[in-house]
């Protein structure tokens, strides 16, 4: 099966990987000058919990340059899931699937729109990557891979990469109830992220730090709420219990905002906890602890960004709506 990686970071790259270490697909990954000149100059060199393995296999800076390709994953940050599916448009009109493999709400409806197209697919995964060096990927953590689609249509594509995944080595179950899926992992991120983010832990020492748990379970409790109000049925019945269990089982993770954080990036807050947030208002929920990290976080991110140009502000709270979601 011929694959693309759409936004070929840690993760990205860590699936294209051992795809294409699995025999069975033909994978070329799409990222940034760097770290795909280093790959295909030496190869993907991945290191870690799975061992140290040098892959060879294509890669690009240029997605209009592929032609053809069965599956595209888009594992980009969710600011630039629009920016991605434009770039992958050609394949899909030639009948490529999608599927979405990213952190935050409702990224697979902006691909679906993006591309009038029905054939996507939503994934979420809990293994821990990261890069350290261009064309490195060190793997921290190994955990579940989740998969479905909103469309009955595409059952027998989920099973069919399911069945690849696995081949691959992977731990992947596939679910009829997507929503539940990303609305669960999102209630683990927002009750992880933000505070490894702010105190530079490891989710293990966030585990560990009694002061920490009592926030990371006010943060999952406003989630679940929101969850609740929108009749979301999560695939846990104790959130709180499974946060924590996530966070101590991932224990050596460093999540991926902290990692924006230590990258002077832009972190995914706005598509996590602010996209809580917004949904919170709309139900006329209060989420006091959600509205503390969010602003915490995009102030320790504006003052590095500002150095770098302007930002793209689309989907960002103001400090107005936060003043408003927390007085009302």
């Amino acid at each position: 099966m011929r694959i693309t990686i759409m936004g070929s970071g840690a993760i990205g790259s860590l699936y294209g990987g051992l795809l294409q270490m699995s025999g069975e697909a033909q994978v070329t990954l799409v990222g940034r000058k760097p770290h795909i000149m280093s790959i295909q100059h030496d190869g993907l060199r991945l290191k870690g919990v799975l061992g140290d393995h040098t892959i060879r296999l294509n890669a690009t800076d240029n997605p209009e340059a592929i032609r053809e390709t069965d599956i595209v994953f888009i594992t980009t940050k969710a600011y630039d899931t629009i920016s991605a599916a434009t770039r992958i448009r050609h394949l899909v009109d030639r009948g490529a699937y999608v599927i979405v493999l990213q952190n935050g709400l409702g990224t697979e409806k902006e691909v679906e729109r993006v591309l009038s197209s029905t054939r996507v697919m939503r994934a979420t995964t809990c293994m821990g990557a990261l890069v350290k060096n261009p064309g490195e990927v060190t793997v921290t953590g190994q955990g579940l891979t989740e998969l479905g689609s909103h469309h009955p249509e595409n059952t027998d594509m989920v099973e069919r990469m399911a069945v690849l995944l696995r081949h691959a080595g992977f731990l992947v179950r596939t679910s009829d109830n997507i929503d539940g899926v990303v609305w669960t992992k999102t209630i683990v991120n927002c009750g992880v992220n933000p505070v490894g983010a702010l105190t530079g832990l490891t989710n293990g020492d966030v585990y560990n730090n009694k002061a920490l748990r009592g926030l990371v379970l006010r943060l999952v409790q406003e989630t679940a709420r929101v969850a609740e109000g929108l009749k979301i049925r999560l695939t846990t019945d104790d959130p709180v219990r499974y946060t924590l269990g996530t966070a101590k089982a991932t224990g050596a993770n460093i999540n991926s905002m902290l990692q924006d954080i230590r990258a002077r990036k832009r972190t995914e807050i706005d598509s996590i906890t602010g996209e809580v947030i917004r949904l919170a208002r709309q139900l006329g929920i209060d989420t006091p602890a959600s509205d503390s990290v969010y602003a915490l976080v995009k102030a320790l991110e504006s003052e590095y960004l500002r150095s770098s140009g302007p930002q793209s502000s689309a989907g960002v709270i103001s400090s107005e709506e936060l003043t408003e979601a927390t007085s009302s």
